[in-house]
This record gives structure tokens, sequence and C-alpha cells, in this order.
């Protein structure tokens, strides 16, 4: 049996490889912005995994109730999604490389 840690490292450092594999491939294809698209998409799924990660451990250890668990997981949801608004619309990241990153390197 594989631990949870174990799992989520191994979560971590291939989403993380395959983000910058997409960045490098957006790089040569499409140029620097949607590069940048693919590596803030592909933090945003990290970001997302570490707060899934935490509140399935909360929720396993019985430490918080059902209520709190939900809304924990609808304020992470709102976080990532802001976040992308964010990026998209306050700098220089390209949508393509976002949009192809959030589908592609999904967690």
């Amino acid at each position: 049996m594989i631990a949870p840690t174990d799992l989520g490292r191994g979560v971590w450092l291939v989403t993380g490889l395959l983000g910058l594999g997409l960045a490098g491939v957006c790089a040569l294809l499409r140029g620097p912005a949607d590069a940048v698209g693919a590596l803030v998409g592909s933090g945003l799924t990290l970001l997302n995994f570490g707060g899934l990660t935490w509140a399935a451990e909360r929720a396993v250890a019985g430490g918080t109730s059902r209520p709190l668990w939900i809304g924990a997981s609808g304020l992470r949801l709102g976080l990532v999604g802001g976040l992308a608004g964010l990026a998209v619309t306050q700098s220089a990241v390209g949508l393509p490389g976002l949009l192809l990153s959030l589908t592609l390197v999904p967690v």
C-alpha cells in the first residue's frame, strides 16, 4: 500500500514536470506569454491539489465537521478561480497557455 504522503509527493513531482514540459512546448510554438500561462496554470493546479490534500487530511482525521470541510472546499475552488481570473486580466499571461495547462495537467 502506498502512503498518502508518498502519493502526494509523486503527484507534485509529475504535475511539476508536466507543467515545465508544457511551458517549454508553449514557448516554442506560441511564444513567451503562453509559456507563462502554462506555468501559472500548473501552479494553480498544484495550489488546488495542496488545498484538496489539506482538506482531505483534516476530514479523514475527523478534526473538522462536514459543513466546515465543504465550506473549505468551496473557498479553495473560489480562490483558484479568482487567481486564474487575476492572472489573465492583470498580467501578461497568455490565455491559450493557461487553459491548455489547466486542461492537460489535471490533478
